[in-house]
């Protein structure tokens, strides 16, 4: 679980009345990310771009990893348990 320090919780509003000292915040200080609350719950979290793109990077990697060991495990099914396309249409009910 993330944690946030007391200085990375803004409310909503407070958010929305100085968003450009928050942006300004973000792009040239070390803050990682602030966290938005509204009505004690967090909503949103505001990170750097850099950070952004990094998480994006590593979803894509998990994503294609997940798409190589499904096709690995497939190599090893045998035939006999394969479908048609008709068969599979069918089960699916289209």
């Amino acid at each position: 679980m993330v944690t946030f320090a007391r200085n990375e919780i803004v409310s909503s509003s407070q958010f929305v009345r100085g968003f450009a000292g928050f942006l300004k915040r973000m792009t040239k200080s070390n803050d990682e990310k602030i966290a938005v609350v509204k009505n004690n719950q967090m909503q949103a979290v505001m990170i750097p771009i850099d950070e952004y793109e990094r998480l994006k990077a590593l979803a894509e990697i998990a994503e294609q990893k997940e798409i190589f060991e499904t096709i690995q495990e497939r190599k090893n099914t045998s035939s006999s348990e394969f479908i048609s396309f008709d068969e599979a249409m069918k089960i699916a009910g289209v």
